[in-house]
């Protein structure tokens, strides 16, 4: 278990910027980043850009060290704060800009992720039904507005309350609260006309 006071000493250590700095940097990487990992791994899900954003978490570590106030209780907070908001920067760009990973989980499992969505009632049981959906969905979510898409994609695939997603956008709650409710009505008049197409 991590000890708060060690870290938050590694932190003041590595913000003197004097000649032990970079060794009390190694030593907090050393000590934090299979923690730090973890959460960049349960976020991204693939292990190789979990490091990624473990290397990119550490280097804002790094500048931010000299910000990072020592009357905090919780340094090891802080940290999981600055991978894990990096590591929804990834994934989300990956979805916003081609909302590949949401399409990926859509075609691995479409179960999973179109029931988290919608609720497609009894003739969406059939496989070739639901691959169909998959793909109404994958076209009509590249039709939103990156904001609804974005919003959409970071509440329903990675969970985010509206409350966390305000705070990761810089947005107001109430700013936040209409993207998704106007994303879920545009994505779900999308869908429903892509099915009465098909009738």
């Amino acid at each position: 278990m991590l000890n708060d006071q060690d870290i938050k000493k590694l932190l003041l250590r590595t913000a003197a910027r004097d000649e032990g700095s970079a060794e009390a940097f190694e030593s907090l990487y050393k000590t934090c980043a299979p923690l730090l990992l973890g959460v960049a791994q349960r976020i991204v899900g693939r292990r190789e850009l979990a490091e990624e954003v473990l290397h990119d978490g550490f280097a804002k570590i790094w500048r931010a060290a000299e910000s990072f106030d020592p009357l905090s209780a919780h340094p090891v907070a802080w940290l999981v704060t600055i991978v894990r908001n990096r590591a929804i920067d990834v994934q989300a760009s990956q979805n916003v800009s081609r909302v590949g990973s949401y399409h990926d989980a859509l075609d691995n499992d479409p179960d999973g992720a179109l029931d988290r969505l919608f609720d497609w009632g009894p003739a969406a049981d059939e496989g070739e039904d639901r691959r169909r959906a998959a793909q109404w969905l994958r076209d009509c979510l590249a039709e939103l507005q990156a904001v609804e898409r974005q919003s959409l994609v970071l509440a329903y695939e990675h969970g985010l309350s509206h409350g966390e997603l305000a705070a990761h956008l810089r947005k107001p709650l109430g700013t936040v609260k209409t993207w998704i409710r106007r994303g879920m009505v545009n994505l779900r008049e999308c869908v429903e006309a892509c099915m009465g197409a098909v009738r």
